[in-house]
């Protein structure tokens, strides 16, 4: 079944209607952060479609914007922060192993 995400709005592709990829358009208002994680051992990927992001990969900085991807190893703890006065919005992409 094919799913059609609006990549203008926040919108998921989950393990519901998915096997082995989860995923989900992000919106961050200027000063929103997502908060340090962990995926565990899955791979994700960050596609940065509008703003400039601030991606914290244990102590590294990364700059980001649009048009640019990151890629987070497996175990990594990351976090996603918007510093910048507009909004940002990106697509993630976890793998899920099964």
């Amino acid at each position: 079944m094919a799913i059609i995400i609006d990549l203008g709005k926040a919108g998921k592709v989950t393990p519901e209607n998915a096997e082995r990829i989860k995923s989900s358009v992000v919106i961050l208002q200027p000063g929103q952060e997502v908060g340090e994680h962990i995926t565990s051992d899955k791979e994700e990927v960050l596609v940065m479609l509008e703003g400039i992001a601030t991606v914290m990969l244990r102590k590294e900085e990364l700059t980001v914007g649009s048009g640019h991807a990151v890629y987070i190893p497996k175990s990594m703890p990351h976090n996603v922060i918007n510093r910048s006065n507009t909004p940002l919005r990106y697509v993630y992409v976890v793998s899920l192993h099964k």
